[in-house]
């Protein structure tokens, strides 16, 4: 018989990993997990659910960095004012997952944990350089998430951690997100490209940051497309500079059978639509 765990405080939780094994499952939203359980992929002689974990489920600002909850739901963090404008990047990507009914009970600590090179929110949190707050029977720890997702369906979790909360600086500048997707049914990314800029007073980018996810197995940084901007003000030119650079990296690195061609050629309309968000 399956065992279910429903710890309700952090100190609970970490009681609680202590009697997973490998064979046990973590399940937040369970939009991901459940299709499998259904299905028999998964057979997990345990479940411990993280909704009822209370810290999981809230933002909080704290003095230099905000702190987001494992369990709280793409819906959440669409609709939360302490994200904007500066973290926009975050309601950008999470207001653009799935459905609306997946976007009420998906998680962003399911987003991560699920590590898919096309998963929403992987190259808005790699852009922001987030921490990730790891839960065990040890306590907590924290590590950068570029330390923590390894690849596709890959992260460096043991069989008794679980991602409690992310922590994102506060800087300089403000972020946005933009996806390509599939029309005509719940997109799933092709090309998802998170931007940071920060700008004078005319506009000109003193600093970037460029993101690229769903084109290599985990984000990339787009050093071109930073060069192409700094220094310069978003004119027509310099969008197109940064464009071509997003398309040659694609080009160099997306192996053909991932739509390369496609997204080569779409790349530079991602990248108007991302940086037209800074006007």
């Amino acid at each position: 018989m399956m065992k279910n765990y429903h710890p309700n405080n952090m100190e609970e939780l970490c009681r609680d990993l202590s009697q997973l094994t490998p064979e046990s499952k973590i399940i937040s939203g369970g939009t991901d997990l459940i299709i499998r359980l259904h299905s028999g992929a998964v057979k997990p002689d345990a479940l411990l659910y993280m909704g009822g974990v209370k810290e999981c489920r809230t933002v909080e600002e704290k003095e230099d960095y905000i702190e987001i909850g494992a369990a709280c739901t793409m819906t959440q963090l669409e609709k939360c004012p302490l994200l904007r404008p500066e973290l926009g990047a975050i309601p950008d990507a999470t207001g653009d997952v799935g459905s609306p009914q997946i976007r009420n009970n998906g998680t962003i600590g399911g987003n991560i944990a699920n590590a898919s090179p096309a998963g929403d929110t992987l190259p808005v949190l790699w852009m922001l350089e987030a921490q990730v707050v790891i839960a065990s029977p040890a306590g907590l720890r924290a590590a950068p998430i570029h330390e923590v997702v390894l690849g596709p369906g890959r992260t460096s979790l043991g069989h008794q951690e679980a991602i409690v909360a992310f922590r994102v600086k506060k800087g300089a500048g403000c972020t946005a997100f933009v996806k390509l997707g599939f029309r005509g049914k719940v997109t799933i990314s092709r090309i998802g490209l998170a931007v940071r800029l920060d700008q004078d007073d005319q506009g000109v980018v003193r600093s970037a940051r460029i993101i690229a996810g769903a084109i290599s197995l985990t984000p990339v940084e787009v050093t071109a497309a930073e060069e192409a901007l700094v220094g310069k003000a978003l004119t027509h030119e310099t969008v197109a500079a940064a464009g071509k650079a997003l398309s040659d990296l694609i080009m160099k690195i997306t192996p053909e059978k991932f739509d390369r061609d496609y997204k080569v050629w779409a790349a530079k309309g991602v990248m108007e639509d991302v940086l037209a968000k800074f006007h």
